[in-house]
């Protein structure tokens, strides 16, 4: 857990400034607050000796750019063990520490790692859990230090939650705290609403408008953005389409108005997702002549008992990656974890179509040494396509 300093003056607010003109970006720091990063045990806060380099994100187009006007994809993984309820007890959360993160960047060569958070552990009462925020800062300074970026994605799916299918006025609290928070940081990006699915007794076509602007006592993502820019924040703003996080063929005619933002999908494979053609329907189409980025943001194929789960597989997963890279579509890779990119916690061993047979069969967690899936495949890919960020 991150022990920090905390200093509120003017005079600090005015040296973050300074500090930003020079070329050094204090993560965590929030509206007028200066956050000290420590990553010693020893409970001394530091910060890194060799000053990192002010990176910031735009959108332009179809293309994320940075501050010297390169192009920037996302590549990288997800890390579990912070948004379920009573989160310590989570799993993955005592492996959430530096040699996870630094086997992001190094090993998987990761940009960017996601993280799934939690309103409700967030948030006690009136109030908020200033030891979950700790380590949310523990995570962000950590993945900095190693020159990833990091996407805070608001998740409602875990132990003892029945998740909504659309935001909620739980969802605005969450952004309008945490885009002060990090509205400095520009290394930080939003991940809206994890997964958004149509309400009961709605089709798709009927939860569009709803999904942009809100109703039937639902929180359109435009207010979200709303939220987040009226704080003044501009880090890029990820939001999942339709069908959760599947299908983004409403979102040219149901755009939601503001800059730096970037549409995500989840392009798990199942029995309408496992053909180009049926790509091209759900997202391809759209990714290929909008004038917006796509980013699939969580994808992943590995042994479950799961629709998601698919014999083919072996010979599927590789077509599809090749079909993500010429489109130019960024990805994030669900996650590192045993049975899903890696067997056990040895993060340098991916899971692989390495056996006869590929079956989907394996509970989860999975914990065996020989756990199939495209973690081999992906971190090649990442290896291969990765740009620092």
């Amino acid at each position: 857990m991150r022990n920090y300093l905390t200093w509120k003056c003017t005079f600090f607010r005015w040296m973050t400034c300074f500090l930003l003109v020079s070329g050094t970006f204090l993560v965590g720091a929030c509206g007028g607050d200066l956050t000290l990063p420590t990553t010693s045990g020893s409970g001394t806060p530091s910060v890194s000796s060799t000053p990192l380099p002010v990176t910031t994100y735009h959108v332009s187009g179809a293309q994320i750019l940075d501050n010297h006007g390169r192009v920037f994809i996302p590549y990288g993984v997800q890390v579990m063990g912070l948004f379920t309820l009573n989160w310590h007890q989570s799993l993955g959360s005592d492996h959430l520490d530096l040699i996870q993160m630094k086997s992001a960047r190094n090993i998987w060569h990761a940009n960017t790692v996601g993280i799934q958070l939690s309103a409700e552990d967030l948030f006690v009462g009136t109030s908020y859990s200033r030891a979950y925020l700790a380590k949310v800062d523990q995570e962000v300074t950590w993945a900095r230090e190693e020159g990833m970026n990091t996407l805070l994605i608001l998740q409602y799916e875990g132990e003892g939650i029945t998740p909504p299918p659309l935001p909620t006025e739980g969802s605005v609290q969450f952004w309008n705290f945490m885009s002060v928070h990090y509205r400095n940081d520009p290394w930080v990006f939003f991940d809206l609403f994890n997964e958004p699915v149509h309400p009961p007794g709605l089709t798709e076509a009927e939860t569009w408008p709803i999904w942009q602007h809100g109703g039937d006592g639902y929180i359109g993502m435009q207010e979200l953005v709303n939220t987040i820019r009226g704080n003044g924040a501009q880090n890029l703003i990820f939001i999942d389409g339709l069908a959760a996080g599947e299908d983004l063929q409403g979102v040219p005619t149901h755009r939601v108005n503001g800059d730096n933002i970037v549409y995500a999908v989840h392009p798990y494979f199942g029995s309408q997702h496992q053909s180009k053609q049926q790509w091209n329907t759900w997202f391809g189409d759209v990714a290929a002549t909008a004038n917006f980025p796509v980013v699939a943001d969580e994808w992943n194929e590995y042994q479950s008992t799961s629709a998601e789960c698919v014999l083919q597989a072996p010979t599927l997963a590789p077509q599809f990656l090749d079909y993500l890279n010429t489109l130019h579509i960024g990805l994030i890779a669900w996650a590192l974890f045993p049975g899903l990119l890696i067997r056990g916690w040895n993060y340098a061993d991916p899971t692989a179509f390495d056996q006869q047979t590929y079956e989907c069969n394996a509970p989860f967690p999975n914990y065996s040494s020989q756990a199939q899936g495209a973690g081999q495949l992906l971190l090649h890919y990442f290896a291969t396509h990765a740009s620092s960020g």
